[in-house]
């Protein structure tokens, strides 16, 4: 990955950045406020507080300060929630938009593709989901993302393709006033389920956990 901004220890930290990079285009923001520079990570307290303890240490070590864990319990829901400028501006220069994402969010061109599993991984952790339908007693695995981007879908179906997969992009939900179009990509069947868990790897442990639990049942 190309910048300007100087980061500590270069190549250990382009992994673990391109990992939350791809967690902040799921379910992170970046939001201003008078001098303070904040970055947001939400998620469900009772799916995603496991996930938030493995990516809290990573957070920690890239700003070499110590990351917290918000809860908001009325909302049943949790928080990574921190001021930080320089990481703030990193985050911005790599293409981050400030505020809603909207349907022009897209990968950013700084990465490199060697980068892009990582990046994958924390998307999928924070925006994908692994379904699982049961057809006549058989239970069928798929992997799918949605957006409003289409943008952002076409570049992760293209990358997925890449290592292996195969999958479509569709239209979820046609547009109305109240909502923009909503895609989807989805790669069915085993076959994928198990190149995307072997070259990307889940690390939110919901995920893993609903692998497994197919695994057994299958």
């Amino acid at each position: 990955m190309k910048s300007n901004i100087t980061l500590p220890e270069q190549h250990s930290v382009e992994k673990d950045l391109a990992l939350l990079y791809g967690v902040m285009l799921g379910d992170g923001c970046l939001s201003k406020s008078g001098r303070a520079h904040f970055i947001v990570v939400s998620g469900h307290m009772n799916d995603d507080i496991n996930f938030f303890k493995k990516i809290l240490p990573i957070f920690t070590k890239i700003r070499k300060k110590e990351c917290k864990i918000s809860y908001k319990k009325n909302e049943n829901t949790i928080e990574i929630n921190f001021s930080d400028k320089k990481l703030f501006d990193i985050f911005r220069e790599i293409g981050m938009p400030i505020g809603k994402k909207g349907i022009s969010l897209k990968i950013s061109e700084r990465f490199d593709k060697k980068l892009y599993n990582r990046l994958i991984k924390g998307y999928f952790a924070t925006d994908g989901c692994l379904v699982i339908t049961n057809n006549n007693g058989i239970l069928y695995p798929r992997i799918e993302f949605s957006s409003i981007s289409k943008k952002i879908l076409t570049q992760t179906k293209s990358y997925l393709e890449s290592i292996g997969m195969k999958g479509g992009l569709y239209i979820s939900h046609q547009p109305n006033g109240k909502w923009n179009t909503l895609y989807r990509t989805q790669f069915n069947g085993k076959n994928n389920l198990e190149i995307f868990r072997s070259k990307i790897r889940f690390i939110n442990p919901k995920h893993e956990e609903k692998y497994k639990n197919w695994k057994k049942s299958g």
